[in-house]
Order: C-alpha cells, then structure tokens, then sequence
C-alpha cells in the first residue's frame, strides 16, 4: 500500500486527475467534526463549496437548503448556521440538504474529489472507523489531505494524519510511505494520545478559543473515537457511507 501525505491545500494542485485510489480528507477544527454531526444529525446531503458566491448561487437552485459555514471562524452573514458541532442538531438540519463553505475544509474537499477515486472525511472523532474503513477497501494508493490553516500546515490536522498512519500501519505490512507520512506520524508518536496538550500548541486552537470563546467546538474536535460514521464526498455531495 502507496500512501501519500498533503500537509498543506496547495500541494494536491499538482496531482494529476484521479492518481489515488482513496483520499481522506482531514480538517479536525472544524470542517470534518462538524460535517460528521451534521451527517449523524441525519443531514440528508452537504454539497462543499470554495465560497461564499458559490454558496448563494446555489441556493437559489436549492431554495429550502441550509446555509452554513464560515470565515475566520465566524459565521457568515446570510448563513443559518455556522461551523460549531453543537449547531448541527436533529432539528436543525435533520431530513435537509446542507450547503458548506469554509475557510479550509469545504475548499480542500473540493479539491480532492478530482485526484481521488474515492473521498472520506476523517476527524480525530471517527479516525479508527475510517481507518477501518479505508483498510478494508485495500486501496492500493491513498492520498491523506490535510485541509491544513489558510494555505499554511496545520498541527491539528497533521497530527490526525499520522494518527490514521499509525492505525492503518498496526494491521498492513510494506507501506510505502513519503516523508509528509513520516512527519505526520511522528508528530503523532511525540503527543500521543494526549490531545489537550497537542491543543494547548495548534495555533487555531488557540485563536478558536482564547478569541472567539469556542472552548466547547475544541473539546467537540478532542474526542477521539467517540463515532463510526465515515461520511464520503460522491459526485460532489457528502452522504453516510453505511459500511464500516
């Protein structure tokens, strides 16, 4: 098994069409954690887009659709909802189709449907059934995108690659692996399975909550292996993958 690391959204620009078998797209605070309560909160469909135009336009085609998202960690005026998992509830986005922007993890989602087969969406919450996941569909090439902090690498998201690195790692002999992968899992290997200290050193973290108060969306993100959904991204919407 080929498994290849981004650390940063700019690095999948030069991937040629459809090169992965499988990617996993990363954004632990806070796209992927909130896209998996929306989806446990039984969302029928997230349809990611890269910005706020394209949010708006879309809506018009989908006129009962539920705005959500974010920039600078702030919902957007117009939006319905913002980025914080809490918001994301039976009743307000159960039976609903959902339209997604965020400052990183809608675009990367974007992104990597184009040089990917299939896409999954991880977060520290669900790592162990998407490492499930991904190992029974025994790809024989997987991307691993970390949606990373407006442009630049994120710790967060990195660390939860090598954490998948290390699950998918512990049951398959011979990967190879490029040096993203070994970061990523080193950085993993260094914190352990301490997240709050991991936390105290994110950047975004950080401005998440000493700004913005978002104390509660951190400790949302921190929960390691608290579910089994595996949402997906097939022909450009976010559904449940049912088999885990």
């Amino acid at each position: 098994m080929i498994i290849r690391t981004t650390l940063a959204p700019l690095s999948v620009n030069n991937i040629p069409d459809n090169d992965f078998d499988a990617a996993v797209v990363i954004d632990v605070l806070r796209a992927t954690t909130t896209l998996l309560y929306a989806i446990d909160a039984g969302a029928s469909k997230i349809i990611p887009v890269s910005t706020i135009d394209e949010a708006f336009a879309l809506a018009e085609k989908y006129d009962t659709a539920v705005l959500c998202g974010e920039r600078d960690g702030k919902k957007i005026d117009g939006f319905h909802l913002g980025n914080s998992p809490s918001e994301y509830t039976a009743e307000s986005v159960g039976g609903k189709i959902l339209i997604y922007a965020s400052t990183n993890g809608s675009v990367m989602l974007k992104k990597v449907q184009r040089v990917a087969k299939e896409v999954f969406l991880a977060s520290l919450r669900n790592i162990g059934a998407a490492a499930k996941r991904i190992i029974s569909k025994n790809p024989k090439k997987i991307l691993i995108a970390c949606s990373g902090l407006e442009r630049f690498v994120s710790l967060e998201d990195t660390y939860c690659a090598g954490i998948l690195i290390d699950k998918i790692s512990s049951q398959i002999e011979n990967i190879d692996t490029d040096d993203s992968t070994t970061l990523a899992h080193i950085i993993f290997r260094y914190f352990g399975y301490n997240v709050d200290k991991m936390f105290r050193e994110s950047v975004h973290a950080r401005y998440l909550g000493n700004e913005l108060g978002l104390w509660d969306d951190i400790e949302c993100a921190s929960q390691i292996d608290s579910a089994d959904t595996v949402p997906i991204l097939k022909n450009g919407e976010i559904i449940e993958d049912y088999v885990i």
